[in-house]
């Protein structure tokens, strides 16, 4: 397969400056600290003028098992390779690897999950943290000829060829985005411009632009004393982020599709104060309401407690012309002290998921990968909207091959509202202020979407 490097253009317009009012002055989350550790936290939610809520009795307890620590990659094997200039090489098809094939209908499991379901594991196997890491894929990428035939003229890439893949330096990142620096200080990486600073880390997927948090499909690599990035981070998520109004499978939307997670015999993730399922309807109904008054028409997959099936879910946001799709969710973890906001976009063809549950490698799905970019686009206004106005945890734009957005020919994400397994946040999650509140912010990072992307959208026409 493969992915085109961009090509030049004279201004940058980041959508983390595009897609929330608030910027980069306000986007100072604190990943390190719990949020229900801060002073305020619970305030700032509730100081609105209302009055606080009771929270519903709790449900008895949940008894939960511990993940397993992630094991270690072999350490990769470095080749520096100057790309050719020629575009007459013809395109090859790329090898691909039938035992890493995730399915279409469930996210593919380590074969130590349990198969009963516990605490909500159901549709999207919340009944565990999801910080482990997802396994190194040993698929070949596309060979060096077939990339450099790609290389748009003059734009300065520079390929390092790690285990197969390849790797664009920082340097030829620095010098084409035309950030004001680039400097690695030991295992930290930093780019900056006025108003835009990516910070990475050696060995590591969390990439930071402007304090939010992206995980890449693979972990930032060290090459002749300078760092590299993946390239199908830098053409599926990097340059997406970077340059929004290049972004050419945006398409113009006026309807959303709100998908309520789980529903009747599924509950979902069990919370101190309640159900999953309970919670994504309510929010469903007031984000419905958000998004009409913005002009938007709406659509739910489910308006009542009722089970609809993953497919059937699929088939409503398809069957609607011209709109989004947005699958409200919210959490569980293995310790109670889990906690924060993630957003999850379609895992990329030929990448890798964040997490191993998730669905490991995407080394051949094709189904709704036609809207890569903007599935990313859409999970950065989302996330970076309600990240910067409430200062929650950030767990970190993510990658997952869910069967709600495999499947999925819409632009759409999967969004993760919170731990209803822990206290304070389940507290915040069962109160009409905190889903009134989140609903309207993810409203208003709807139509910042579609604005970021208006010049896109009018070209794909």
């Amino acid at each position: 397969m493969s992915f085109v490097l961009p090509a030049p253009h004279r201004t940058v317009r980041p959508l983390i400056l595009a897609l929330t009012a608030f910027a980069f002055a306000a986007a100072h989350a604190d990943v390190a600290q719990p949020e229900e550790d801060k002073p305020g936290f619970i305030g700032r939610v509730f100081s609105f003028g209302k009055k606080k809520e009771a929270p519903p009795p709790p449900p008895a307890p949940v008894v939960e098992e511990k993940p397993k620590p992630a094991t270690p990659g072999p350490k990769p094997k470095v080749t520096t390779t100057k790309p050719k200039t020629s575009s007459s090489t013809p395109a090859k098809k790329p090898a691909t690897s039938t035992s890493s094939t995730a399915k279409k209908t469930e996210p593919a499991k380590p074969a130590a999950t349990p198969t009963a379901p516990k605490s909500g594991d159901g549709e999207f196997g919340h009944s565990k943290d999801d910080d482990k890491p997802a396994k190194t894929a040993t698929v070949s990428a596309p060979s060096l000829s077939e990339a450099s035939a790609r290389l748009p003229a003059n734009a300065g890439w520079k390929i390092v060829k790690i285990n197969g893949r390849d790797y664009i330096t920082g340097e030829s990142m620095h010098q084409f985005y035309r950030f004001s620096s680039y400097k690695v200080e030991g295992k930290h990486v930093w780019f900056r411009s006025n108003n835009l600073i990516l910070k990475g880390t050696i060995g590591s997927q969390e990439l930071l632009i402007n304090n939010i948090k992206f995980i890449l499909s693979y972990p930032v690599q060290e090459s002749g004393g300078g760092a590299v990035f993946s390239r199908i981070d830098l053409c599926k998520l990097i340059d997406p982020v970077l340059r929004p109004t290049y972004i050419t499978d945006a398409v113009p939307f006026d309807t959303v599709v709100i998908d309520a997670g789980h529903g009747g015999h599924d509950a979902g993730a069990r919370g101190v104060y309640g159900y999953e399922k309970d919670f994504a309807l309510k929010m469903a109904h007031v984000m419905k309401a958000e998004l009409t008054k913005r002009g938007f028409k709406v659509i739910m997959t489910r308006t009542t407690d009722t089970f609809i099936s993953l497919s059937g879910r699929v088939a409503i946001a398809n069957n609607t012309p011209n709109c989004i799709f947005l699958s409200l969710h919210f959490n569980s973890g293995s310790s109670s002290a889990a906690s924060g906001i993630e957003t999850f976009a379609l895992t990329p063809q030929g990448s890798s998921a964040s997490l191993e549950r998730g669905g490991g490698y995407n080394a051949t799905g094709v189904t709704g990968n036609s809207h890569d970019s903007a599935n990313i686009a859409l999970a950065t206004a989302v996330h970076a909207m309600v990240i910067s106005k409430f200062k929650f945890v950030d767990r970190g734009i993510k990658r997952a091959q869910w069967s709600v957005l495999t499947g999925c020919k819409r632009p759409g994400i999967l969004f993760e509202g919170g731990f209803v397994t822990n206290g304070n946040e389940c507290r915040l999650i069962a109160s009409d202020t905190y889903r009134q509140s989140v609903s309207s912010a993810i409203a208003d990072a709807v139509v910042n979407y579609r604005t970021a992307l208006r010049g896109a959208m009018t070209r794909t026409r």
